[in-house]
């Protein structure tokens, strides 16, 4: 059980292409939480989906997102929303760059090279 993970901006976990568009920074986590940075082009769009028992919290850094699924919003630097297990959810940028930090509780074993899915 990984109780504890210090990284520096510098030195995430993995930086990967999540969608054409979208960067994913996996910053640090445990296996209870883990910290995920986005950077999202304009137009690009992270699908709709949900997690069977993953929590995610999102706040908006930079920029603005649309947000998909079962809510829809306009999202903008300073907005924030938290979604449970079993809700749909997605995003699409608006601006001509967003950045945007996620918790997730627990941490997605996929973005840590571990399964099964969330």
């Amino acid at each position: 059980m990984t109780t504890f993970d210090r990284r520096s901006w510098d030195d995430p976990f993995k930086t990967e292409a999540a969608y054409d568009g979208i960067t994913r920074r996996v910053l640090s986590f445990t296996d209870a939480l883990m910290l995920v940075h986005y950077t999202v082009d304009e137009d690009a769009v992270f699908p709709v989906h949900e997690h069977t028992t993953t929590h995610q919290g999102v706040y908006v850094i930079d920029g603005a997102v649309e947000l998909l699924g079962d809510h829809s919003a306009t999202l903008e630097a300073g907005d924030t929303f938290v979604v449970g297990p079993d809700v749909e959810h997605g995003i699409r940028g608006v601006a001509a760059e967003s950045k945007l930090l996620d918790a997730f509780a627990p941490a997605i074993d996929r973005y840590a090279h571990r399964e099964p899915d969330c």
